[in-house]
């Protein structure tokens, strides 16, 4: 695929954290047999970030981390990997946060946070962007994960504002996890969603996971991702794991695009890559489906590996794109 010259930047505005993850496999009793944690820097925006970046787009992270190790190991990693972070700010009142993610041993993850309220990144502010000239051919992209506490709410609606003034392009995750409160979400944090959905040009989420607390009368996930599309005047992108990512313009029906077909690892991290595929595919000017496409195939090159950013350089995804023959239908789950 040629990338453009005139190709945009990625502007991420959003969560960064560091992850302890903890293999969780069948008990042996045998402390040679069990995982050793392992640490590595985390954030659903952050990760989507690094994905970015290694698919060879300019990247800007925007934030807040705490002024502590973790904060500044997490900036030392964007950095490495050729992020901006010249908008990131420090906090000496809240701490950066840290993720547990327990991994089984067929690759899933069950993802606790600590603190649930009042980490850093609950200091942003939309005033971080005042820096970047942005142009139509950029692209912002945000998460439902900062919008757990009222001053994350107006800065990531005022981002998703001062991006439509300025006729960039925008993107927003639900990212729902840090927003539950047993089963459920509060009454103020749905009203914000869906203000922030109304303001996105594409919304992003987990349709088997998410989507029911947004459109609880509608179980059918197709037509519920069409409702979704239709309500928030949106491009809705629900993504169903095995089944694929059903995707509504607008209140269309929606389609189904299945995914690729490999042996699962890991899926730390899968949404947040799948997310950088798909803005790296519109920043290069492909069609919606192809952006689901690539979206698609860097999570399969990310879920085949261990960690949240285990997500491929640009030659890889070419390569794995350019050597598959199948049209993708579903993907396997290790059990080895």
């Amino acid at each position: 695929m040629t990338v453009p010259d005139n190709r945009g930047r990625g502007i991420l505005f959003g969560d960064v954290c560091v992850d302890l993850v903890l293999s969780v496999l069948e008990e042996t009793g045998k402390a040679h047999r069990q995982a050793s944690p392992e640490v590595h820097g985390g954030g659903t925006v952050a990760n989507t970030a690094v994905a970015l970046a290694r698919l060879g787009v300019k990247t800007h992270f925007v934030g807040v981390v705490g002024d502590d190790l973790f904060g500044r190991e997490a900036l030392e990693e964007l950095v490495a990997e050729g992020i901006d972070i010249s908008c990131v700010e420090l906090s000496g009142r809240r701490p950066t946060m840290i993720v547990i993610a327990l991994i089984d041993g067929t690759g899933q993850r069950t993802v606790l946070g600590w603190p649930r309220r009042d980490q850093a990144f609950a200091e942003l502010n939309e005033r971080q962007l005042d820096g970047l000239e942005l142009t139509a051919h950029d692209w912002l992209h945000t998460s439902g994960v900062c919008m757990v506490q009222e001053h994350g709410r107006r800065a990531t609606l005022r981002a998703l504002d001062w991006a439509r003034a300025r006729k960039v392009r925008s993107s927003f995750d639900l990212n729902l996890r840090l927003g539950l409160e047993g089963d459920s979400l509060p009454a103020s944090y749905v009203e914000a969603l869906w203000a922030a959905i109304g303001r996105a040009d594409f919304v992003l989420g987990s349709a088997d996971e998410e989507l029911f607390h947004l459109i609880p009368a509608e179980p059918d996930l197709r037509r519920a991702t069409a409702r979704l599309a239709k309500e928030g005047q949106c491009v809705a992108i629900m993504r169903e794991g095995p089944v694929g990512a059903h995707v509504s313009e607008f209140g269309s029906p929606a389609v189904t695009i299945p995914p690729f077909r490999v042996p699962v690892v890991d899926t730390l991290g899968a949404g947040d890559s799948f997310d950088a595929g798909f803005m790296e595919a519109g920043l290069s000017g492909c069609s919606l489906a192809e952006q689901v496409i690539r979206g698609h195939a860097v999570a399969a090159l990310q879920i085949g590996r261990a960690g949240a950013r285990s997500s491929p350089q640009r030659k890889e995804l070419d390569r794995f794109l350019a050597n598959r023959s199948d049209p993708t239908p579903g993907w396997e789950t290790n059990t080895g």
